[in-house]
């Protein structure tokens, strides 16, 4: 078809400024789920249905660094989001995803808010920590009675000085030693984390598997103590939450530093089978010594 003369075809062969060259990424603000997109402008998200706003692309986005992976989620998790969030709304949900989801826990981490990430790991283990003091002071009232009475009919010739002192070190929880423990609880928790996070990356060096330095360590660390709301159950909740820390902390060491999970295991693994075997040369060692004082009566 021709045009008359004098007249060109105005319409332009170029897409609508609506319509992207190719599909791109967009994330939902509200849900945050990532999705793809063939326009921009103003939708609905495909996964929760509320409306958003797909910038356009100006230019293709900068790189990663060789090696490294650009970063799955820059918000941040929900405890480093708690001014959105709320308080108590996000420490609940940042336990809940590192007991249920670690791995989406970990990836959301980021490593510049440290002071964020053991404000979570010092305030989960102080309060926990002496709520199960109190509660098993309060249940185990009884059998530290019956304890004292024993100790009490015992003469000191039934029972060594040595045992004698130790059960009477467990018998002593006067109310005074209990608030002072409590009081106590914050410093010698922030000296646990920072133990905790040294020891493990120093072996993390060791191997080889520190791949993002100490901030990606230490949040690692610092979002395992999730489990240590179990502190509050007496008797068995100590050791589960141990259990449950080590085994998290391999989980954020591969997030957290991007490596194997064979290279995280054995970085978190390492400092206890280095324990152990401490143990085990110091029991052997006071064994022989006991031998030798008992060979010489």
């Amino acid at each position: 078809m021709g045009f008359p003369p004098g007249k060109q075809d105005t319409r332009s062969s170029c897409p609508p400024a609506d319509v992207l060259e190719g599909g791109v990424l967009a994330r939902c603000p509200s849900c945050r789920n990532t999705f793809s997109t063939e326009r921009a402008g103003r939708q609905n998200c495909p996964v929760c249905g509320k409306p958003l706003v797909v910038p356009e692309q100006t230019g293709a986005p900068p790189a990663a660094p060789q090696g490294e992976a650009p970063d799955a989620d820059e918000s941040g998790t929900p405890w480093e989001r708690r001014e959105e969030l709320g308080l108590v709304a996000a420490w609940a949900q940042t336990v809940q995803q590192a007991l249920f989801e670690p791995g989406r826990l970990f990836r959301s981490a980021r490593l510049d808010r440290g002071a964020a990430q053991l404000g979570f790991a010092l305030l989960t283990s102080s309060i926990f920590w002496a709520l199960g003091q109190l509660l098993e002071r309060l249940l185990l009232a009884g059998q530290r009675e019956q304890m004292r009475r024993l100790i009490e009919s015992m003469s000191g010739a039934q029972l060594p000085p040595v045992a004698r002192r130790l059960l009477e070190t467990q018998t002593l929880s006067s109310p005074g030693a209990v608030l002072a423990f409590t009081l106590l609880t914050p410093v010698i928790s922030f000296l646990l984390i920072y133990l905790n996070a040294a020891v493990t990356h120093g072996f993390a060096l060791l191997l080889g598997q520190a791949k993002r330095g100490f901030a990606a360590t230490f949040a690692a660390c610092a979002y395992a103590c999730a489990p240590l709301v179990l502190l509050a159950v007496p008797g068995c909740g100590s050791f589960i939450a141990a259990v449950w820390l080590i085994v998290l902390t391999g989980i954020g060491l591969k997030e957290t530093h991007r490596i194997s999970a064979g290279g995280a295991v054995a970085s978190v693994l390492a400092p206890y089978l280095l324990f152990c075997c401490l143990g085990i040369v110091a029991s052997f060692g006071l064994a022989m010594t006991l031998r030798q004082a008992l060979g010489q009566h």
